[in-house]
């Protein structure tokens, strides 16, 4: 029961509908032995699922009883995975801050009872959330040390993971040649090792053509990047909207702009479905984008108008909240300059 989760809970990526079937099988199993910490873990992976599925709402409610049967019994390495989902889960909501809190303390955590990858995945997601909070400067020596891990650990499918998030941490930053450059870096990987690269790298590649002007080479690479997602089954609940943004921007270049609108409306109803409303406040950005290049004055001041109200509805922490975070973080990273593998 045990090395059947951990199974589900190192892999790098599983299809998520088929993941969350094999969790609560194992958590019927764990209930009928009466093993509540098993079953605690089962329920976890299946939050998971639902999280990576687009029912963010409901994973939201389940994990609090996760995090306080973690506490209330001192299970580390529990917490520090529930922390890592709520880290997550907080991001899909658009609460960046609260992203960084989670990640930070699924970091914190980590102890001798933490296994391999999660010494490589938890840094990982830390030097993500560091990025989608501004602060490069902060998240880059973070993913620095994460591909040194990864290649200590010879954990080559997170190093690739790894060198991905990355790319496009410095892509979403304006860093274009970092960007590209660690892209390269990603792809030389893919080739050495026999990998093909998955949806998630070849979004950030088709980005990454985008902001070089290479418009048709984009939409190519965005819908070999949606087929292969589809075929290959759901990974996380937000993939397909961005990778359908993506290539609506690449359209947009394109001045295809009917595909880029029926791109863009396939993406609007993905997150309001799922209530992914970081990724809703840029779908909205990109639909000004388009009117204004079809010249629709009535419907490009819409857009604007759904973007500034999408864009005031995300979270927005108080300035002593994100003092206590950064004061946190700043603590961690001055302590632990190099990770130790237990």
């Amino acid at each position: 029961m045990s090395a059947a989760l951990l199974a589900l809970e190192d892999r790098v990526a599983v299809d998520a509908a088929a993941g969350y079937a094999a969790a609560v099988e194992l958590e019927r199993r764990a209930d009928a032995l009466g093993n509540e910490a098993l079953l605690m873990r089962a329920r976890l992976c299946w939050i998971d699922m639902l999280r990576r599925t687009g029912d963010v709402r409901e994973a939201t409610r389940q994990i609090k009883a996760i995090h306080a049967w973690a506490r209330k019994h001192g299970d580390r390495r529990l917490q520090a995975r529930a922390h890592l989902v709520q880290a997550s889960i907080e991001r899909l909501s658009g609460h960046r801050a609260g992203s960084l809190q989670h990640a930070l303390k699924a970091v914190e955590l980590l102890d001798e009872t933490a296994t391999a990858p999660m010494q490589v995945w938890h840094r990982l997601r830390l030097a993500d959330a560091l990025a989608e909070n501004s602060d490069m400067d902060a998240a880059r020596p973070r993913y620095r040390r994460v591909e040194e891990l990864a290649r200590e650990l010879h954990d080559w499918e997170r190093l690739l993971v790894a060198l991905n998030n990355w790319a496009y941490s410095e892509y979403r930053a304006g860093n274009l040649p970092q960007a590209a450059e660690v892209a390269r870096r990603m792809q030389d990987h893919a080739v050495v090792r026999g990998y093909h690269l998955d949806s998630d790298a070849l979004d950030t590649i088709g980005a990454i053509q985008i902001a070089n002007g290479e418009y048709a080479e984009a939409e190519q690479t965005m819908q070999v990047c949606i087929a292969r997602s589809k075929s290959a089954g759901a990974n996380d609940a937000d993939e397909m909207a961005e990778y359908l943004l993506t290539l609506a921007r690449a359209q947009r270049g394109l001045r295809a702009t009917d595909r880029a609108l029926r791109s863009l409306h396939t993406a609007h109803t993905l997150c309001t479905e799922r209530g992914l409303h970081e990724v809703l406040v840029r779908v909205y950005q990109e639909r000004v984008e388009v009117h204004t290049a079809r010249g629709e004055h009535a419907e490009a001041l819409a857009a604007q108008e759904a973007f500034i109200a999408a864009r005031e509805s995300l979270p927005s922490p108080q300035r002593k909240s994100m003092r206590v975070i950064l004061c946190g973080l700043r603590r961690y990273l001055a302590g632990h300059s190099r990770t130790t593998l237990h």
